[in-house]
């Protein structure tokens, strides 16, 4: 069985290294990270469907709110689907109203999505390094702690400093970097920054993440690092 070597993933990560790279920020869906409330009864089958999914701190009490239900007692969630689930021998009464008060999460990235759900604008990516994973390592993201490396490795940091008015007022939920980008060619030499529609090709979608919202405000300077692994 052929497989991918370390050095073949190494050379990949240097082919991706030598090309134009920006990173996209967008708003991503409003309803991520809010709190809602439904109030109505179970169906014939003892479900409540929600309209959310991927839902968490789940709390369901009486309409008045005087009695606060047990979970996996009185009822249980299904949390990806958003659906609650009376049980039977607990305490909600048959076709029972209910209030369900709930947050809504941050869906997983889907693995085939191209673009943004809803992007702002996009920078080219300021720093590019290879680098190895290294417990000491003076670079530390959420996938570990890497050190610079001299050599090509299966590992990129990329580093991207957003200037004070890039995007300024939007609240940010979901970042991607893309590969091979094109930009309006008549737009001013040195220019870093882009909206959508000064972007002629949006190249291809290396790196997606759904973040907890970030408010981008004139006074304040956003970075972001990652590390890709190849």
């Amino acid at each position: 069985m052929a497989i991918l070597t370390t050095s073949g993933r190494a050379a990949l990560a240097a082919a991706i290294k030598q090309q134009p790279m920006h990173l996209a920020i967008g708003e991503g869906d409003p309803v991520w990270d809010t709190t809602r409330a439904v109030s109505t009864a179970f169906d014939a089958g003892n479900l409540i469907a929600l309209g959310f999914t991927h839902i968490d701190e789940v709390i369901v009490t009486s309409l008045d709110e005087t009695i606060t239900y047990t979970r996996d007692v009185d009822y249980s969630v299904d949390a990806q689907a958003g659906v609650i689930t009376r049980l039977s021998g607990g305490s909600i009464p048959n076709r029972g109203k209910v209030t369900v008060r709930f947050k809504v999460g941050r869906p997983p990235e889907p693995i085939d999505q191209t673009a943004l759900l809803r992007e702002v604008g996009r920078r080219v990516v300021d720093e590019v390094h290879f680098v190895a994973a290294d417990p000491n390592g003076e670079i530390v993201v959420p996938t570990g702690r890497y050190r610079l490396s001299t050599t090509p490795t299966n590992h990129l940091f990329i580093r991207v400093r957003f200037d004070f008015e890039d995007a300024a007022t939007s609240t940010i939920r979901e970042q991607g970097l893309f590969v091979g980008t094109q930009t309006d060619p008549s737009l001013p030499p040195g220019q870093k920054y882009f909206v959508p529609s000064q972007v002629v090709k949006p190249g291809i979608l290396l790196l997606l993440q759904n973040s907890v919202p970030i408010v981008r405000q004139p006074s304040t300077r956003e970075t972001f690092e990652f590390v890709v692994t190849f």
